[in-house]
């Protein structure tokens, strides 16, 4: 009876927790690639204060879960002065259609297909279909994203194997601040 009072607690506590407000705001600072054959995202800039994505990426071959794997980091700079401190926060090593499946929700706000986007990823393709595709005014909405967030500047690191060889890289910096 006790373990099931506390695991209604720790339900109540959870719903609760998702009803609190965030209390901040990301943007887009940098995205680059390294030694990869697998996609090009030299072509996305970011415009204006409110440093939106423009531009186009293409995906240079079909990204199916037989051959492609991918691990993800994280890390923050709290001052701004390039020492970044790795973060707890990481995506273990798994098939690249698990990992759109598994990590699509924190991105399906700011990447609406049809109005932003010509990418599929709301259907969780497998493989992902190569191609070259767009992306217009994308802003970060971080209306998935967990209540409490480390303010500074937020570095992911994917990296990309294909057939358990290193198959590139890519990072992209944000920037989380408080509302103003």
């Amino acid at each position: 009876m006790k373990q099931f009072l506390f695991c209604i607690l720790i339900m109540l506590i959870g719903k609760t927790c998702a009803l609190i407000p965030k209390t901040y705001e990301a943007r887009f600072i940098s995205i680059t690639s390294n030694g990869t054959n697998l996609f090009d995202l030299s072509q996305i800039r970011f415009l204006g204060r409110e440093r939106m994505a423009n531009g186009t990426f293409e995906l240079k071959e079909d990204l199916d879960n037989e051959s492609l794997s991918f691990v993800g980091e994280t890390f923050i700079d709290s001052v701004g002065d390039g020492e970044y401190k790795q973060l707890p926060f990481a995506a273990p090593k798994q098939s690249i259609c698990t990992a759109l499946k598994a990590y699509w929700s924190y991105f399906e706000s700011s990447l609406k297909y049809g109005v932003n986007t010509d990418f599929p990823g709301h259907t969780h393709p497998c493989p992902i279909p190569k191609g070259i595709y767009y992306v217009k005014d994308v802003v970060l909405k971080n209306d998935n994203w967990p209540v409490i967030m480390p303010r500074g500047y937020l570095k992911a690191v994917g990296t990309f194997f294909k057939n358990d060889q290193y198959g590139g890289g890519l990072e992209i910096v944000i920037q989380i601040s408080d509302l103003s």
